[in-house]
């Protein structure tokens, strides 16, 4: 049977194959419920069928051992405790359950001392990295070394303590670790799979980066390239694209593809362009048709992008993109430079389409939130927000006036293609909006997520504001104008620039607040220092002190000035206590009805609330274990030098 345990600690693992005594799945759930079922008779056939464990293979997990041990012990104590009371068993019996209580718990932390690097090493570093009470470990050195054993009473609990700790680290991550395996054909299938489309979509954007650093640097065919493996990979692709997806219209000239109901013109010169979109084109296909869910898509791609040197660039390739703009751009712009957006729309309009842009919008902003990133790729991150931002800005003003213009041309009775009308919007607010000059054009179709919309958003965005996120507030009050009066909206937008130490146009350079204050500002002499101190006495004498219920009580009462010594007041009523004698009841802390005796018979072993279980550990299997971390597999370094050969030649001619 394939292992199935996240947690080595608790499973005896083989190379390929972990044996077990349990016949099937089925049999070892059955088990699970029934020890943690809080029943007695459905305990006993757990307890039965562990024992037919132990015979099948006397070496069982430790997971499975030590709940064996436990509802051995705990049983008996049930069998046993009425017997007692009611005088059919003697009262020693009672020493002999504390003595089998107190073997299992030294059974118990002995499995787990040495186990990973936990060897040789205090029993109470062992317990407190492995989450189990301090305490219980005393209850081990005083049955080792003491002259008696632990009240049974303390025993029970601290059993019912070590079968709850072994449902949080054996049984329910065990479970769940079965679910993942029969639904995903076991976790090593799973990881191969999702760490194989990752490389897939790692080398497909990487390779669409590539050529589109060739297409701005000016090379029109695949022949053309000064990389060999590239054209060979892209002749692949045309080969593959023309076998799965070739349109009936093609000709002798050209070719034609048809790929989720749009035409693709392959040219028999094969340009670089047409490489360009047959990529995009595979990339759509390799999002729709990829197993995974589509959070986990959506994850992929994004992190594939954020992880991308062109998409997040260095300085280097930022200056590529920022040439041939003014000099006097301004530093603190709030998009990137219109060359990089459209170097990368493409990518940004598709993943629009495929509804995930809001994925990669909050991968962004978590990188602007993370205080070890580097600075530029923050800065760069919250460009791209902005960015993206404004787009959508652009695409609600659209909308609106989309609106009013086909209601207009309706009532006209005229109609305009829809191009004509996308330019004419275009033109329209490009000049009543110069600010959205660069902004992306979006699909006027397209819906504005709903997080931007959202109040909530904006709230949980100021509330962790920094020189970065800032900028990202102005173009969501734009979309939360309706919400938001402009008053409001201006006086936000000022705070901001405050709390970010931004100097605002308007602000006064004479102020105070430019005034740079030094020692000698606070180093009053001694003359002045005795006056201002006298002159805060003075204060503190005439201020005048409220009773809380505005009641004198007695008229040889003098109000203390406020640093009288209360430490030494006679005990009695003071003047801002409430006019009566009673007083407080006193707390009880564990208020106790039964002597210890009653209580120690009332504990049930084996019996736990059911609605403190955990579905999974707390403990770092990995620290405990020195598990070795799994080398991230590379994806293929031909790619990277691709790109990278690309990218070198992109900067040198530009």
């Amino acid at each position: 049977m394939n292992p199935t345990s996240v947690n080595i600690a608790l499973s005896r693992k083989h190379d390929d194959v972990k044996q077990v005594p349990w016949l099937s799945p089925a049999e070892w759930h059955d088990v699970y419920r029934q020890i943690y079922s809080n029943d007695p008779i459905e305990q006993t056939k757990a307890y039965e069928t562990l024992l037919a464990w132990k015979a099948r293979m006397p070496k069982l997990p430790a997971g499975v051992d030590c709940t064996l041990s436990i509802l051995q012990v705990c049983l008996r104590d049930r069998e046993w405790t009425s017997k007692i009371d009611s005088g059919e068993l003697p009262m020693y019996c009672e020493n002999d359950l504390s003595l089998m209580y107190s073997t299992t718990i030294m059974r118990f932390l002995n499995y787990f001392s040495n186990i990973g690097h936990t060897k040789q090493r205090s029993m109470f570093k062992i317990a407190s990295q492995l989450k189990i009470p301090e305490w219980i470990v005393e209850l081990r050195h005083e049955t080792a070394h003491g002259y008696e054993l632990p009240s049974i009473g303390v025993l029970r609990i601290a059993i019912n303590i070590l079968l709850h700790w072994l449902h949080d680290e054996y049984w329910a991550p065990e479970a769940c670790a079965m679910k993942r395996y029969y639904l995903k054909e076991g976790e090593e299938v799973l990881k191969e799979e999702g760490e194989s489309e990752v490389e897939d979509f790692t080398n497909m954007i990487e390779i669409w980066t590539a050529v589109s650093l060739y297409v701005n640097a000016d090379y029109k065919l695949v022949s053309d390239l000064p990389e060999t493996q590239l054209c060979e990979i892209l002749q692949d692709l045309r080969t593959y694209m023309l076998s799965e997806y070739r349109s009936k219209i093609s000709n002798d000239e050209n070719e034609y593809i048809s790929v989720y109901k749009r035409t693709v013109k392959i040219d028999k010169e094969y340009n670089l362009r047409t490489a360009k979109t047959l990529l995009l084109a595979k990339i759509s296909v390799d999002l729709s048709e990829s197993l995974s869910t589509m959070h986990e898509k959506s994850n992929t791609i994004c992190n594939v992008l954020c992880k991308n040197k062109v998409f997040l660039p260095n300085l280097d390739v930022m200056k590529i993109f920022r040439q041939q703009e003014k000099k006097n751009t301004n530093s603190k712009r709030k998009i990137l430079p219109p060359k990089m957006l459209r170097f990368w729309k493409d990518i940004i309009f598709l993943l629009h389409e495929k509804g995930m842009l809001e994925t990669l919008l909050f991968k962004l902003l978590s990188i602007v939130n993370q205080e070890h990133e580097d600075k530029e790729r923050k800065n760069l991150a919250a460009l791209w927000i902005s960015s993206i931002f404004y787009s959508f800005v652009q695409l609600d003003i659209v909308q609106s006036i989309s609106h009013t213009m086909e209601y207009e041309l309706q009532k006209a009775d005229r109609k305009l293609d829809t191009k004509i009308l996308s330019q004419h919007l275009k033109e329209r607010i490009h000049s009543e909006h110069p600010y959205l000059r660069g902004v992306l054009w979006l699909d006027m179709s397209s819906i504005i997520p709903y997080f931007l919309l959202d109040t909530n958003f904006l709230s949980k965005l100021l509330l962790n504001i920094n020189e970065f996120s800032a900028r990202l507030v102005e173009p969501i009050l734009k979309l939360l104008t309706s919400r938001i009066d402009l008053q409001t909206q201006k006086h936000l937008l000022n705070l901001l620039q405050i709390y970010t130490c931004q100097k605002h146009d308007n602000e006064d350079s004479n102020n105070d607040v430019d005034k740079i204050f030094t020692v000698e500002d606070f180093d009053l002499s001694p003359i002045e220092n005795e006056a201002h101190t006298h002159k805060i006495n003075r204060a503190n004498r005439e201020k005048t002190t409220h009773l809380a219920d505005q009641i004198i009580r007695n008229s040889h009462w003098k109000l203390a000035h406020d640093n009288f010594q209360w430490i030494g007041c006679p005990i009695g009523l003071l003047p801002w206590q409430v006019d009566s004698l009673k007083s407080l009841e006193p707390l009880e802390l564990n208020p106790s009805q039964h002597s210890v005796s009653v209580l120690d018979s009332q504990i049930v072993a084996g019996i736990i609330n059911r609605k403190n279980l955990k579905m999974q550990s707390c403990i770092k299997w990995d620290d405990v274990l020195r598990k070795k971390r799994r080398i991230e597999k590379k994806h293929n370094k031909h790619i990277v030098d691709v790109m990278n050969r690309a990218l070198e030649i992109f900067k040198n001619q530009k």
